[in-house]
């Protein structure tokens, strides 16, 4: 899959993590300037070095997703670095705590599960605005999960702050088109490549999705390739969508 991104401004948050470097290599690979969030250096040198020969550049700001000041310092410091921010993918968070069972969950466990999955996609939407409102264009990729469409055991909390986020990218769609700027959410499930794919692989439910998931189960470059595709010009007058990328692993409703 290729777009001619040249000279666009790009942010991914979650940069760092298994899906942010296949999302950063693609943008980069296709020209675009990217500008990746993280919280350990360390890692981002795999990034760098991966996207070293890609006619874009790349170049690593660490921040605390949970912590909006830095988040926004990320977007100012792209605008200042490489120009006007066109798109800006709101990936990666905490995660804790994994999949249990609602039952089991105490109360901590409740409020750090929203937190740690509904602020970095708030905070990071809410950066993005500020900097892409006063030039009246923008794009927004919120990454979701597919526990937000599709009710799922030990996933109570993970699929509720996921539906959060997919309704976010309709409502927050439609006030924000006056302002030039489209907002969607990517739904993914189980994805290969990922250190959360590994844990799974392990679990005795993990040959039963693979069964279920009728075309394979996803990777990273399937939703790389997807949010490509929405960070390009080709798809300017798409807003408010929730994309599900689970390979046929169940069909949700709207």
């Amino acid at each position: 899959m290729n777009y001619d991104l040249s000279g666009r401004t790009m942010v991914v948050l979650g940069g760092t993590s298994e899906i942010g470097l296949a999302i950063v290599s693609n943008l980069t690979r296709c020209g675009a300037n990217v500008v990746f969030q993280g919280t350990k250096p360390e890692s981002a040198e795999k990034v760098t070095k991966a996207c070293a020969g890609n006619p874009g550049k790349c170049t690593f700001k660490k921040a605390d997703l949970l912590n909006y000041d830095e988040v926004l310092e990320v977007f100012r410091f792209a605008e200042k670095t490489y120009g006007p921010v066109k798109a800006a993918v709101c990936s990666g968070a905490p995660l804790k705590p994994g999949p249990m069972l609602f039952k089991d969950m105490t109360a901590d466990d409740m409020v750090n599960g929203y937190n740690n999955r509904l602020i970095p996609r708030l905070f990071g939407l809410r950066a993005a605005t500020e900097v892409m409102a006063p030039h009246g264009y923008g794009k927004v990729i919120l990454i979701s999960t597919d526990a937000g469409r599709t009710p799922t055991p030990t996933e109570t909390i993970i699929g509720s702050a996921g539906a959060f986020v997919n309704y976010l990218a309709r409502s927050a769609g439609r006030e924000l088109a006056r302002d030039g700027i489209r907002v969607n959410a990517v739904a993914i499930t189980v994805t290969e490549g990922t250190a959360a794919y590994k844990r799974l692989e392990e679990k005795p439910v993990f040959s039963k999705m693979r069964q279920k998931a009728a075309f394979g189960l996803i990777d990273t470059a399937d939703v790389a390739n997807y949010v490509l595709y929405l960070t390009a010009p080709e798809s300017d007058r798409i807003s408010g969508s929730t994309m599900s990328l689970n390979g046929g692993l169940s069909f949700p409703g709207y």
